[in-house]
């Protein structure tokens, strides 16, 4: 299984195991049409990242990524 990050309109980030990312965009599908909220991900505007669990990382969603940390 991988983590992986999904970032919906550059604004709400969800993080899954699954094993693809494929798989975890069909999780998130699943997850938010059980939430009446489908059109998330039909908007095309989301990004999938494989988060490498090798490495120590804070996780932050994209909108904070290009913030600075002293803020």
């Amino acid at each position: 299984m991988k983590v992986c990050e999904i970032t919906l309109h550059g604004t709400d980030s969800i993080y899954l195991l699954a094993p693809t990312k494929y798989r975890a965009l069909e999780l998130v599908g699943h997850y938010l049409a059980d939430a009446r909220r489908p059109d998330m991900l039909q908007s095309s505007k989301f990004v999938v990242r494989q988060l490498d669990l090798s490495e120590e990382q804070i996780l932050r969603p994209e909108k904070c990524r290009a913030c600075p940390l002293d803020e």
